[in-house]
């Protein structure tokens, strides 16, 4: 325990240790100073004298000064409570009391070994260390202490989760990690925000006079947008990003000849979604325009579009117009496919385009501005960063779709900064999502795990999927594979859905926002048991409500408990789970 020996602050004269000092005024009101009491004070100053390291610490309406033991370590402006250990007429000791904080002597002797000033945070920091199984050898203190003081408003509990996370620590992973701790980390609320801010931030550039910028601007996206649409044509001879070869590196011949590979999880997930398309039906799903204006039509031929290109979309936009594009897949596919190709012959013009040219840069300003435009870059951007429940199953979809969206919002993040500025919103978001990206790439170093951006019945919906597995890890004991799905659902709310696969018996629990909806699945749950008893599985289902159970996002608490060691081998668990 680390005391504070030779403290009075009678008669204006400190006894240190036996010795006589002369110390500074303090009040004249007398200070009582019981064996057993508390104190509060504040840390004036710290001076080094002959007898060694004085605080002077302000108590109340009194002053009084104290050596201090070797290895403690007090600041100026600390505000401290201490215990009166001991109290004579000639002298005093007392100690500080860490609040909240456990202190024993291997923690200070381990701080006082590595030269480490002793206070809240330090010893915070080793309570911490101590809990994630961390080693607190002086190098491994002082290279958290390194980190406690390179970030100061960082919590000592977030810089300790990191380093036991394997997590390299710095200003973006910090935020990133809270964002994720926070569950602020969604990839879907950043993409919705520069899909709806793009269109205005273009339009402010026009309105403003910046004419040249807001041509740059909208230019550079149809460009990446257009140049995706061509990769995508030969997806399967794009090599895939670090993210999804993280995901589904697993060893090819085990997953094709495994019973895995026809993986229940994956009809589990695809029940859910059935379950939220069934509560959608009573609601209106947004639908494409009757049919393109002539105006606009003109303004695409004035660039040079063909007849047959704009004849197709239109058409395709008339025939959807009356539909429910979630209940017909084809109809969808028609439009979509039309809209690429309309966007892929802009982005080829656009390439040859002479923007010195007035009467050519006039024309695609026409196109640009046109809310015909604006809803095609919206549904196009939305395809291209969105993945369907049924191209989940193919892990070459994932592959593609971190790539584009790592290609898209790098070049996004350069067309935004160099015509808006970094500190424009738009920047601001174009830049998170990179960053976003870039550290889901680091944790995939050590987990397996994906937010999966999707579009389910009409909607735009969040995923988190999260495979039991530490990649210096192996297979849990018992044989088992398991997996947390979470969702976050417009309709049916947040919907965690934990998967347990041993043998051919599956165990699923569903945790859901409230009883409508545990009934709505429950009448509904015999589908998923007929569909898996067709695969040769066995199934046993539990339905509770989220207050069963802590946190509100399963598959990202489970991957970032620090307490809990993943254990699933990757040569068991593929992407489409």
């Amino acid at each position: 325990m680390s005391i504070i020996g030779g403290v009075t602050g009678q008669n204006n004269t400190i006894n240190i240790d036996g010795s006589s000092l002369r110390g500074h005024e303090v009040s004249s009101q007398s200070l009582e100073l019981k064996t057993g009491s508390t104190i509060q004070g504040t840390v004036v100053s710290i001076s080094d004298t002959t007898e060694g390291k004085i605080a002077t610490i302000n108590v109340g309406d009194a002053e009084i000064q104290a050596k201090l033991q070797d290895g403690m370590g007090l600041r100026e402006g600390q505000t401290l409570n201490f215990n009166v250990r001991s109290a004579s007429s000639g002298s005093v000791s007392i100690t500080p009391l860490y609040e909240n904080t456990s202190i024993d002597q291997s923690t200070l002797k381990a701080l006082t070994a590595a030269g480490i000033e002793i206070n809240n945070d330090s010893i915070q920091m080793v309570k911490d260390m101590m809990s994630a199984s961390l080693p607190i050898n002086k190098d491994a203190l002082l290279e958290m202490n390194k980190s406690l003081n390179s970030f100061p408003n960082t919590s000592v509990t977030t810089l300790v989760e990191m380093k036991s996370l394997g997590i390299p620590i710095d200003e973006n992973n910090i935020k990133q990690f809270e964002s994720y701790k926070n569950y602020e980390h969604q990839v879907t609320s950043t993409m919705e925000n520069i899909i709806e801010d793009l269109p205005n931030a273009f339009s402010e550039l026009m309105a403003t006079g910046k004419d040249t910028q807001a041509l740059d601007l909208y230019g550079s996206v149809l460009k990446l947008i257009g140049n995706e649409i061509e990769l995508s044509e030969e997806a399967n001879a794009k090599e895939a990003g670090p993210i999804s070869d993280s995901l589904v590196d697993a060893d090819e011949e085990t997953l094709e000849n495994s019973e895995i590979s026809k993986d229940p999880s994956q009809t589990v997930a695809k029940e859910v979604e059935s379950q939220n398309a069934l509560k959608t039906s009573e609601e209106s799903v947004r639908q494409p325009s009757a049919a393109l204006s002539d105006r606009f039509m003109d303004n695409l031929r004035n660039l040079g579009i063909s007849d047959k290109t704009i004849n197709t979309y239109n058409e395709a936009l008339k025939e959807a117009a009356n539909l429910d594009l979630s209940e017909n897949p084809k109809q969808a596919a028609k439009l979509e496919n039309a809209q690429k190709a309309l966007l892929k012959e802009l982005a080829e013009n656009f390439e040859k385009s002479d923007m010195s040219d007035l009467a050519e840069s006039s024309a695609w300003k026409n196109v640009f501005s046109g809310k015909e435009y604006t809803r095609l870059l919206k549904d196009n951007m939305q395809s291209q960063w969105h993945l369907k429940p049924l191209e989940v199953g193919n892990k070459e979809n994932i592959e593609n779709l971190y790539q584009r969206l790592s290609n898209q919002a790098r070049g996004l993040t350069n067309a935004v900064t160099q015509n808006l500025g970094a500190d424009s919103r738009l920047a601001q978001s174009a830049n998170n999502l990179q960053n976003n990206l870039d550290f889901m790439n680091q944790l995939n170093q050590m987990f397996q795990y994906v937010q999966l951006p999707l579009q389910m019945a009409g909607q735009n919906v969040h995923g988190d999927l999260y495979v039991y597995r530490n990649k210096h890890k192996k297979m849990s004991e018992d044989g088992s594979v398991s997996a947390a799905l979470h969702l976050d659902m417009e309709n049916l709310g947040p919907v965690d859905v934990y998967v347990k696969l041993l043998n051919s018996k599956v165990t699923t629990n569903f945790y859901v926002a409230d009883d409508s909806v545990i009934d709505l699945i429950n009448d509904n749950i015999h589908i998923l048991y007929e569909r898996l008893e067709k695969r040769g599985y066995s199934m046993e289902a539990t339905l509770k409500l989220h207050d069963d159970m802590d946190g509100q996002d399963l598959a990202v608490d489970e991957m970032l408990s620090v307490s809990k060691t993943p254990v699933i081998s990757t040569n068991s668990f593929d992407a489409r789970a």
